[in-house]
């Protein structure tokens, strides 16, 4: 039986016993890859994976990854705070059906401990409709100070394509209602390359009464949004600088709700920054930007391919990473206590070294 076969048998032996949730199972080393002559695989208990604050060595399994999304390319994910431990999450632009649609948001409600729970009627991952709002290149959700969500439909990898900014509001997720969309805001960046009319994005941060768009490019630039008075003019973008550290091309941006942590990924790996809780909106991210990361990662890549990670969030309230991936792959990073806990930052020879992936997919 093979390793991945052991570990679904053994989450089906748990589920008949627990009381309508799924594990979502701790890393796994990677020197556990036995057959069925090895006997079971011990899993690790709760808590006892790698954490983003220590030495990822390259291959390394490092997240969860043994309970699969419902569908393909995942990119986006944001916490609620109406409904603890509810995430919201979307999928890019492309093909659809009617049980994996694009123009949609999907949920999923895990605890502290790791635990999937069902969010609408027994269903771990249910979706609901977004109204008057297309695909196109749907990238990133973020939650604003008023529980709104906000869609990035801001994917350009022709560098030619419309952008725009949805503004939904949020219904409770144990019900059928759909997403409202209240505003709609065509944007466009305003410095792109030669013979482009926009920049590619997947990335996006709220915070203290702002959004923030990252263009995927090398130290991934950072951009304010400037919103207009009517709900439906163009919103502006204004430049703020990009990262001194090679973050290149990020998928992923989430502020612990502590506002001591920043932590960028891109499809390969993830970098984690300290911030000055002090500090206000622009001037926290500009200092932020001027920093090394303490700590840099390398998602698991099965067969040598990356898991084209595009969306995570920490969990409220802790220093804990949820990620999703394209590949349907969740991934939890449990914290380990932070700068000063086991393991150490990665140096100039380590995983952070090489580029991240490139600006198109």
């Amino acid at each position: 039986m093979t390793r991945k076969r052991i570990i679904a048998a053994a989450l089906l032996a748990s589920a008949a016993t627990a009381a309508m949730h799924v594990r979502l199972a701790p890393p796994v080393p990677a020197a556990l890859t036995g057959s069925a002559a090895d006997g079971p695989i011990p899993l690790p208990e709760p808590g006892r994976g790698v954490s983003p604050f220590a030495t990822v060595a390259v291959g390394r399994q490092v997240a969860v990854g043994d309970v699969d999304l419902p569908a393909s390319e995942a990119s986006g994910l944001a916490a609620s705070r109406r409904f603890p431990g509810v995430f919201y999450w979307l999928r890019d632009g492309g093909g659809a059906t009617a049980q994996r649609p694009r123009a949609a948001l999907w949920a999923i409600k895990v605890d502290a401990d790791g635990n999937s729970h069902p969010v609408r009627r027994g269903e771990n991952f249910p979706f609901a409709g977004v109204f008057d709002a297309a695909n196109g290149d749907w990238e990133d959700i973020v939650l604003d100070d008023d529980d709104n969500l906000w869609i990035g439909d801001i994917g350009a990898n022709d560098c030619k394509t419309q952008q725009h900014l949805f503004k939904t509001l949020e219904p409770d997720p144990d019900t059928d209602d759909p997403f409202v969309v209240v505003a709609k805001y065509p944007l466009a960046f305003p410095d792109p390359a030669p013979g482009c009319r926009t920049r590619n994005a997947e990335a996006m941060l709220w915070l203290d009464g702002e959004l923030y768009i990252f263009a995927k490019a090398l130290h991934s630039p950072l951009y304010r949004v400037e919103l207009p008075a009517g709900r439906g003019d163009d919103a502006q973008l204004e430049p703020l600088g990009q990262f001194a550290a090679a973050a290149n091309r990020i998928s992923v941006s989430t502020l612990s709700d502590d506002r001591t942590r920043l932590t960028l990924a891109g499809h390969a790996l993830y970098w984690v920054f300290t911030t000055d809780p002090a500090l206000q909106g622009d001037d926290l991210l500009r200092d932020a930007m001027t920093r090394q990361p303490v700590y840099v990662g390398r998602f698991p890549q099965p067969n040598g391919r990356s898991a084209a990670v595009e969306g995570g969030s920490y969990l409220p309230g802790s220093h804990d990473v949820l990620f999703v991936a394209e590949d349907k792959r969740i991934f939890l990073l449990p914290d380990s206590g932070g700068p000063g806990s086991p393991g150490g930052p990665v140096g100039p020879g380590g995983p952070g070294a090489a580029s991240g992936p490139g600006d198109r997919r």
